[in-house]
């Protein structure tokens, strides 16, 4: 992630660098593994037998439900258990091994047990390449993920459903900030909404609602949560 950019001139925001670490991501390049569903053997957390070659020449250890797993890590934006119950729990019978796959690739795994959701990120070392793709966030769509993130800790089951034009009274104190007119705050609205749908924090129902993902509850932590809210309201408050 890099900084969004608030429309119009403004005081100095908070330093968003740390959201660069603390997402999802899908890494740059192609993915690992194979997608393959084909019964393969070895113990859990251990690299499997002769019975997890797939297929001619396989040079592969882990059996295909891991691979599977390691392949949407890789592959991004997240694994979560719902849609993908049997990824989720070949992940978790696997996970020493599939982290040790992901650190050769200078990838760390992030797990919400809780929140039933995994992903990656670079690692944290000064000399490791960058791998995971980043994703520049404009002010409207740091405003957006931010309101949905809280919508998904004040809700009892975990479970957000937001429609376009819900997401658009939310964000109106900022177009009055940013100065454009309805139509030009709707088209960046629109690239707001699509933008969120591609990376996978949104996940579309039908007409124009959206299911909020779960991996919001874990991608940004409490410290940056708290600087860019704070910012934000003021923001809201002096748009008034």
């Amino acid at each position: 992630m890099t900084e969004p950019g608030v429309p119009g001139s403004g005081p100095a925001r908070p330093d968003p660098a740390d959201l660069r670490t603390a997402r999802p991501g899908r890494p740059a390049g192609t993915s690992s593994g194979s997608s393959s569903t084909t019964p393969g053997g070895g113990a859990p957390g251990t690299g499997g037998d002769a019975g997890s070659h797939l297929w001619p020449g396989d040079h592969g250890t882990l059996p295909a439900p891991a691979r599977l797993a390691l392949a949407r890590l890789v592959r991004g934006p997240y694994l979560a258990a719902e849609p993908e119950p049997d990824t989720w729990r070949a992940l978790l019978a696997h996970e020493d091994v599939v982290r040790e796959r992901l650190a050769d690739q200078y990838l760390d795994l992030v797990v919400d047990a809780d929140a039933q959701v995994a992903f990656v990120r670079d690692v944290p070392a000064a000399d490791a390449p960058q791998v995971v793709r980043e994703v520049a966030l404009t002010f409207l769509d740091t405003a957006l993920l931010l309101h949905l993130r809280a919508l998904l800790l004040d809700s009892s089951d975990g479970r957000v459903a937001i429609s376009r034009d819900e997401a658009a009274d939310h964000l109106a104190a900022y177009r009055r900030r940013g100065g454009g007119s309805p139509m030009d705050f709707s088209r960046q609205l629109d690239a707001t909404w699509a933008r969120l749908i591609e990376s996978g924090m949104l996940e579309p129902l039908s007409g124009d609602r959206c299911t909020v993902s779960p991996v919001l509850r874990t991608v940004f932590g409490a410290d940056q949560v708290a600087a860019l809210s704070a910012e934000y309201v003021r923001l809201a408050k002096e748009s008034a």
